[in-house]
């Protein structure tokens, strides 16, 4: 995974949604996440949730809004479209 997030460059699509709406890379953040933005909106996501999605898809665990609620319930509150940006990285190492 770790390689995956340093080879992302700055403006690549990370997702789309099904309205066409892109997900852009920005930075990395100070933790070893990453920043990306939708539309004008800046958002984050913090390199333990990146890490532990990963790990617990090696072991077969399905990512999906519950292991996120229960990995961090007020992330996935507050960061909700974190959760496809997830599940586009994960699918990168596949």
């Amino acid at each position: 995974m770790d390689e995956i997030l340093d080879n992302l460059a700055e403006g690549e699509i990370i997702y789309t949604t099904r309205r066409n709406t892109n997900y852009l890379f920005s930075s990395r953040s100070a933790d070893g996440g990453l920043r990306y933005s939708i539309n004008q909106n800046k958002k984050t996501l913090p390199y333990d949730t990146i890490i532990s999605a990963y790990d617990n898809s090696i072991i077969g665990i399905e990512i999906n809004p519950q292991w996120y609620q229960n990995f961090n319930a007020a992330e996935y509150t507050s960061r909700p479209c974190n959760l496809s940006v997830l599940k586009a990285l994960i699918a990168r190492t596949q």
